[in-house]
């Protein structure tokens, strides 16, 4: 029986190549009460276009390579389904010229509420490199580094009291909170203005989302990776086979980046940081106070 805090060494990661399985659809169910905000989510039909668009050839050349992995989340291996984790890998000349084969763009890691905390984080980064470097490191040199992570977390900071109420409500755990997780694990929010472009033409651009990356040192990352990073993976997954030089937020971003050598990683000790950490704490006392008040109750 999992506990508060336990960890579950013995999870399993089983790539899905169509959304049409048992295991797609027990993933999906978790994915959509995990997230609730409709801008942020995908219908279930877009996991299968995405799968489908892997084995485009012309989608492929045109802005890739890219390739996008839906992985259902296993207790153990032929348990049952906990959780699951989307991301994209792609590489480019700036990549290699950086000393990694590819990089990695983590879309959703989700799972069940009572699993949730049970997953080494260690585990999904660990498993999202293998493939990665498995993927677009073959012949390349053994003296590569392992393949940046990257992903998107909510800045409560440019959230509505009513989005981070929402967020708090289904994710179990407060942005702020979540935020602090995130650099305790060895992560950080790129200094960059990031723009998530509408993912369904009825949604909006997400706007309140920070990019953030693995730590390979104070330097951050070529911006030049970045941006052949962010073409694959906005082009194909996030516009679904449109270029995303057409969108108006990555042309701003990618002017952005036309500009600059190297994209840093925000100042930690900045005002935004501090007052993140600070809410943080604020949040986390409430949320003790709450666990008290409901055991009283039980």
């Amino acid at each position: 029986m999992l506990t508060r805090g336990s960890k579950l060494q013995t999870a399993t990661f089983e790539e899905l190549d169509s959304s049409d399985s048992a295991s797609f659809e027990e993933l999906y169910r978790i994915y959509e009460a995990t997230f609730p905000l409709a801008d942020e989510r995908e219908p279930a039909d877009a996991f299968g276009a995405i799968l489908a668009l892997n084995r485009d050839r012309r989608v492929q050349f045109t802005y890739g390579p890219y390739r996008e992995v839906v992985s259902a989340i296993h207790a153990w291996e032929g348990g049952p389904v906990i959780g699951g984790h989307v991301f994209g890998i792609t590489t480019s000349s700036a990549h290699l010229a950086f000393g990694v084969p590819a990089s990695v763009q983590a879309i959703y890691t989700f799972l069940h509420e009572d699993c949730r905390g049970a997953l080494p984080i260690g585990a999904v980064a660990d498993y999202s490199r293998k493939v990665a470097s498995r993927v677009f490191g073959a012949g390349a040199s053994a003296q590569l580094r392992p393949p940046p992570i990257l992903f998107e977390v909510n800045n409560p900071l440019r959230m509505t009291k009513d989005e981070i109420a929402l967020d708090t409500q289904h994710s179990g755990v407060d942005p702020f909170r979540r935020y602090m997780f995130w650099l305790r694990s060895g992560f950080a929010p790129l200094s960059f203005p990031y723009v998530q472009p509408r993912l369904r033409i009825d949604a909006e651009p997400v706007r309140y989302l920070d990019l953030f990356c693995s730590n390979h040192g104070p330097q951050g990352i070529p911006a030049a990776l970045l941006l052949n990073h962010l073409y694959a993976f906005i082009s194909i997954s996030v516009l679904k086979d449109r270029d995303a030089r057409e969108d108006p937020d990555f042309i701003a971003m990618k002017g952005w980046l036309a500009d600059r050598e190297s994209v840093g990683f925000v100042d930690k000790h900045g005002p935004d940081m501090v007052e993140i950490a600070e809410r943080a704490v604020t949040a986390r006392a409430h949320a003790k106070r709450s666990e008290v008040r409901n055991v009283e109750h039980d």
